[in-house]
């Protein structure tokens, strides 16, 4: 949670810039605001953040809504009260950061309705400096958060395995020198490199831009080799095809567009004195 509240402090400095001028007669005033949400059917998320983050300025809060709870109506969702300087400073970077953690939590509850058998999960493509945010929401929404960073998981991709050659120098190579602490995981285009994957010990297996026939050809063979490998498909899933790879044999699936598709979530903060 520190981190993530560092990260708002310094959009807070790079917005201030020097002073807020505009504001700054108003440093010895309290004020009262009202957080009001302007869209419907979304999903909470960046409740807990933002009352540590307003804790940082000295500012009382208090919200009506909870990281995950779907609000169904517009209204005012929160209030906070404090000193009139800081309250005007720090509007713009709660209120986008709001928005942008509601649009992705919203966006992967929409995807995880959809399915039954399956876990949605995000990837590493998020929004530069904010996606320590995007995969929080992603929590709030329902979802897998995936890996963080490189480190998190030794995956092999595409690009790895046209350097390494093969499935097999690829795995003989990492194994090497990963510790019994990580899992590695393969991603695969084709039949027969999914199994080589599996035969060689991987524990994970990305089926990546895949029709569903072939995942479900596919998976039941990873599965019948060997039943604790995850399966995970990725590539080309939107919220339209996504049930279509919701299968017993699969066991996430993941896209970017939980975190790169945003929709408008509308908030805005208005002052009652």
């Amino acid at each position: 949670m520190e981190k993530l509240l560092d990260i708002l402090v310094s959009h807070v400095k790079e917005d201030e810039g020097g002073l807020d001028i505009a504001s700054f007669p108003l440093r010895n005033m309290t004020s009262k605001a009202a957080v009001v949400l302007k869209s419907e059917n979304v999903v909470a998320s960046g409740i807990e953040l933002a009352q540590k983050f307003l804790e940082r300025y000295h500012l009382a809060s208090k919200f009506y809504v909870e990281d995950g709870e779907l609000v169904s109506e517009k209204g005012v969702i929160g209030e906070i009260e404090g000193n009139a300087y800081n309250l005007l400073l720090i509007e713009r970077t709660l209120l986008n950061t709001l928005s942008l953690m509601f649009s992705t939590a919203t966006i992967t509850r929409r995807f995880a309705s959809k399915l039954k058998h399956t876990k949605i999960a995000a990837t590493r493509k998020t929004i530069p400096g904010v996606s320590l945010l995007q995969k929080l929401a992603v929590i709030h929404g329902g979802g897998d958060t995936h890996r963080f960073n490189l480190e998190d998981c030794v995956m092999i991709k595409d690009n790895h395995l046209k350097i390494y050659g093969s499935v097999e120098r690829a795995i003989r190579e990492v194994k090497k020198i990963t510790s019994f602490t990580k899992k590695i995981e393969v991603e695969v285009e084709s039949m027969e490199d999914a199994l080589k994957a599996v035969e060689m010990g991987a524990d994970i297996v990305m089926l990546d831009n895949m029709s569903p026939e072939m995942v479900k050809k596919i998976s039941r063979k990873i599965k019948e080799m060997n039943s604790n490998v995850v399966v995970e498909v990725s590539g080309g899933i939107t919220e339209e095809n996504v049930s279509d790879y919701d299968m017993e044999t699969v066991d996430v699936i993941s896209t970017s567009r939980l975190t790169l598709s945003g929709i408008f979530v509308d908030l805005s903060l208005e002052v009652q004195r």
